[in-house]
C-alpha cells in the first residue's frame, strides 16, 4: 500500500473525517519509534477550513487533545531539546513545548502544557527544517 493511502485511512481513521478532506503532497524521510518501528510522514494539505476540522473531528481513542499550533509558533529552533523520558527505560526524546492556552483546543477549554516530543516531533523538525530554515541537525 501506498504511503498517501496509509496517511489517507489513518486521517479518516484518527478523525473520523473522510480522506477527500486532505490532499497528499509528498513524504518526509522515515522516522523510527522509540520501538523502532518506521513511519514514512506524508505532507498534507487540509481542504476545509480549520474551525470546521477542529469541529467535527472525533477521536477514535488514540488522542485526548487536538491542538492547532501555527507553524511560526514552533519555528524557533531554540525552543527544541533533548528531554529525558522515564519510561520502561528511561531515554532521551527530541522535544518541545506546546503553550497552555495559546491554541485552538477541540474539545475544551484545556489549560494544561504539552509536550510535542518522539516521533512525532522528529517528524515536525524535519518539516521545518526541509521548508523553513538551513537545515540544523540535533
Amino acid at each position: 500500500m501506498h504511503p498517501f493511502e496509509v496517511a489517507q485511512r489513518e486521517y479518516t481513521e484518527e478523525s473520523g473525517l473522510s480522506a477527500d478532506t486532505i490532499r497528499c503532497h509528498g513524504l518526509l524521510h522515515p522516522v523510527n519509534t522509540a520501538r523502532m518501528q518506521p513511519i514514512v510522514p506524508v505532507v498534507a494539505d487540509l481542504l476545509i477550513p480549520l474551525d470546521e476540522f477542529m469541529s467535527k473531528a472525533i477521536s477514535n481513542g488514540e488522542w485526548n487533545d487536538l491542538l492547532a499550533v501555527p507553524w511560526c509558533e514552533i519555528n524557533h529552533p531554540d525552543r527544541w531539546s533533548w528531554g529525558l523520558f522515564n519510561g520502561r527505560k528511561p531515554h532521551y526524546v527530541f522535544m518541545t513545548p506546546i503553550t497552555a492556552g495559546r491554541y485552538l483546543d477541540q474539545k475544551n477549554n484545556n489549560s494544561m502544557t504539552h509536550i510535542l516530543w518522539g516521533a512525532t516531533a522528529r517528524m515536525v523538525w524535519d518539516y521545518l527544517a526541509l521548508y523553513y530554515r538551513p537545515r540544523t541537525s540535533f
